[in-house]
């Protein structure tokens, strides 16, 4: 059973850890899974490991970080119409939304690009932030489950952005409509509803990851994103993605959710091709030989001995291919 409210948080500031447990249900809870119960080992029960190590909520007071500055306006400066508002920031007497969160220029190499760990790092404390001030952000009630803190929306705020969801941008190319647009000098970000929710949802997480690592002037748009974009492209349009991909699956989060769903008794010949292509179909067994046909069978999975489960992708609210190349990135997928 899933502990009461009290339970929970009562537990979780015990602990540390916002997140507590994961139990055996699949849902959160403070109170340990029952068959872990006495156990000496409990692979998801905690996402913290408490050693500031790479944990996906570092404990770090967000404050004393020299790369991310926290800067709130004093308590006057709130508009007294914005009192309970999801981001009592947004209108303020000078009517300016300033930002929660300030990052300084993001550390490049001679070419301008910027190293994986620092995007990854910048990724984390921005997941973070939403968390120290979840209570403002979702003044109705802060979500249960740590993957629903994990809202493009809600960080724009945090950088003093506008978001807005509109139902077209127009079109980019000829049959290709706008699927994001950033104003870095006005901070507004807009995001097209005519697209599916893995697709805005990436395409927003890649325009916080312009936001906060390249400066750009005027609109920058760009194409519908879902994480599964390769060839040539420009570095700062990798650079996004990968940020996107650090923000909305979070290493901690995805081997915890992962390790849930096909624990190591199933990462085995015999299990998987049983679990992933019971009808022994040649098309299939081909695909799951290769490591990305492998991860996307994985990424996509959302019906386990004829019970429909959420996929990994709709739990992230990603893309299939998106959830398949990370589990790439994180060594997840195994030999077949």
């Amino acid at each position: 059973m899933l502990a009461s409210k009290d339970q929970t948080k009562a537990d979780r500031l015990r602990m540390n850890n916002p997140y507590a447990h994961l139990d055996e249900d699949g849902g959160f809870s403070a109170l340990q899974p029952e068959s872990h119960l006495g156990s000496g080992h409990n692979p998801y029960a905690s996402l913290n490991n408490g050693d500031n190590s790479d944990e996906v909520w570092p404990l770090l007071d967000m404050s004393a970080q020299p790369d991310a500055v926290v800067s709130k306006p004093t308590a006057e400066a709130i508009h007294p119409s914005q009192s309970g508002h999801q981001n009592p920031y947004a209108l303020i007497q000078q009517d300016e939304q300033p930002p929660v969160l300030i990052f300084p220029d993001m550390p490049a190499d001679q070419q301008g690009h910027i190293a994986l760990l620092h995007i990854e790092k910048a990724a984390r404390q921005l997941a973070h932030s939403t968390y120290i001030e979840r209570d403002s952000l979702w003044p109705e009630g802060v979500p249960e489950e740590p993957v629903q803190l994990l809202n493009p929306e809600k960080a724009f705020y945090l950088l003093g952005y506008a978001y807005h969801e509109v139902d077209t941008l127009g079109e980019i190319e000829p049959g290709v409509d706008v699927a994001g647009i950033i104003d870095k000098d006005r901070k507004e970000v807009f995001i097209s509803r005519r697209y599916p929710v893995a697709v805005r949802n990436f395409t927003a997480a890649h325009e916080l990851g312009h936001a906060i690592m390249h400066q750009q002037s005027g609109l920058h748009r760009d194409k519908p994103i879902d994480g599964s974009a390769g060839g040539q492209r420009d570095s700062i349009e990798k650079e996004a993605d990968y940020f996107a991909a650090c923000f909305l699956m979070p290493e901690k989060l995805v081997r915890a959710i992962f390790a849930q769903r096909f624990p190591e008794e199933v990462l085995n010949h015999e299990v998987l091709r049983d679990l992933l292509n019971r009808k022994n179909d040649k098309k299939t067994e081909k695909q799951l030989n290769t490591t990305r046909g492998l991860a996307r069978a994985l990424a996509g999975l959302d019906s386990i001995n004829g019970h429909a489960v959420p996929s990994l992708a709709e739990y992230f609210k990603v893309s299939v291919e998106a959830m398949a190349i990370r589990l790439e990135q994180l060594e997840l997928v195994p030999e077949y």
